[in-house]
């Protein structure tokens, strides 16, 4: 994930506001990575969304 950065503060205020607490705001913010990771590897293989 070289390049990629999360605003972490503001993705756990995010996730809080939605009402996620504890172990599902870790997941949340889990499943933001690795979908910004995914699309991250599409754009270098050439897919398009």
């Amino acid at each position: 994930m070289a390049g990629l950065t999360l605003d972490t503060a503001g993705a756990l205020a995010a996730a809080r506001e939605l009402g996620a607490t504890g172990w599902a705001a870790a997941e949340l913010l889990l499943a933001i990575r690795i979908g910004m990771a995914e699309g991250a590897a599409a754009s270098r293989d050439g897919e398009t969304s």
